[in-house]
């Protein structure tokens, strides 16, 4: 299923330039908003912030008087316990987020119901699921972090490479590629922007012993006071963690796309449809915009606007189920 969605996906980024897309959206009617508001919650699984979820819940209660409960964990935690409710019979999220990788393996247990969001009508066209099963709504940058107070912006290491350099031995982190997704995502995309030698620097930061995590907000706490000043991870940490953080500017960053879908069997499937639309609105939108994400909602500003373009972000590939299974492997030998 992963391959045959990157070809469709490949084809229609394709007849993007021939042609204009025709997706019709679904509609928000007042029967969906009130069976929606008779059901009285909606149940959201996404790594997203604290803060933006109860700013978006808040919002969204105001808005419609639906309770929205969020259960947040990373890309790893997400894909384990949906599939673990899946297995039991009992489907607890009505809508998630995800990036490609965990989409792919809930879309490949048949998880996710197919829907349209009238929000996203002008979203790129380029990067929509043909099958209509996700919609994405933000790219994810990975760069280098670094703390401002113990590092000015001359002294952090300028790029990947430089990190194999011996005054970084020991004092960079990153989230374990073993056993976290997208950080193995990354590391398998570095041949986009590094060629052939992304390996041999990959081997090389397993040598320099960096301080590993379980996922990118374990890398936070050593980041900020100074007992790893640099770290691998999203630059849109600068904005959403308080701290000294700050990240480096590059020529390319590898970014992967996240998607928001609802649950094929969710327990509350009118709030679900209700709460993606709501999601995907330039209301909910430009929380996160202004919380520092890289959100596709035209109507909504981001903050890397004037130091990040969209030719300079390099969308990650989408690496096959085995490939996710024998470089885990690999990876957690090498950073053990």
């Amino acid at each position: 299923m992963l391959v045959r969605w990157f070809r469709i996906s490949v084809i229609a980024l394709a007849l993007a330039w021939l042609m204009p897309a025709r997706i019709v959206p679904a509609q928000i009617t007042p029967d969906l908003i009130e069976a929606a508001k008779k059901e009285g919650e909606v149940m959201f699984y996404g790594a997203v912030s604290i803060n933006a979820s109860k700013a978006m819940g808040d919002a969204f209660e105001r808005k419609y008087g639906i309770k929205l409960k969020h259960w947040r964990g990373d890309a790893t935690e997400l894909i384990n316990r949906s599939l673990a409710e899946a297995r039991a019979g009992k489907p607890g999220f009505d809508v998630t987020l995800g990036n490609e990788v965990v989409m792919t393996a809930l879309d490949e247990r048949k998880l996710l119901g197919v829907f349209d969001p009238p929000a996203a009508r002008n979203y790129p066209k380029q990067f929509r699921d043909p099958d209509l099963r996700m919609t994405p709504w933000r790219v994810l940058p990975y760069g280098i972090n670094y703390n401002n107070q113990l590092l000015k912006a001359d002294e952090a290491p300028k790029s990947f490479e430089e990190l194999l350099l011996p005054r970084w031995k020991g004092k960079f982190a990153l989230a374990n590629p073993g056993i976290h997704v997208t950080t193995l995502q990354f590391m398998l995309s570095l041949e986009k922007i590094l060629g052939p030698k992304w390996l041999k620097v990959v081997e090389g930061w397993a040598k320099q012993e960096p301080r590993l995590g379980k996922g990118l907000s374990d890398l936070i706490q050593p980041l900020t006071t100074g007992e790893a000043p640099v770290a691998i991870s999203y630059i849109k940490d600068k904005f959403q963690y308080p701290g000294p953080i700050d990240y480096v500017r590059m020529n390319k960053y590898l970014a992967s796309l996240s998607f928001v879908a609802i649950n094929r069997q969710a327990p509350h499937p009118a709030a679900a449809k209700l709460f993606t639309d709501f999601f995907l609105g330039a209301e909910s939108q430009r929380i996160f915009g202004d919380l520092g994400e890289y959100v596709f909602n035209p109507e909504v500003d981001h903050k890397f606007k004037k130091d990040v373009k969209d030719d300079q972000i390099v969308v990650m590939r989408l690496p096959s189920n085995e490939e996710l299974e024998s470089w885990s492997r690999k990876f957690r030998e090498m950073f053990r």
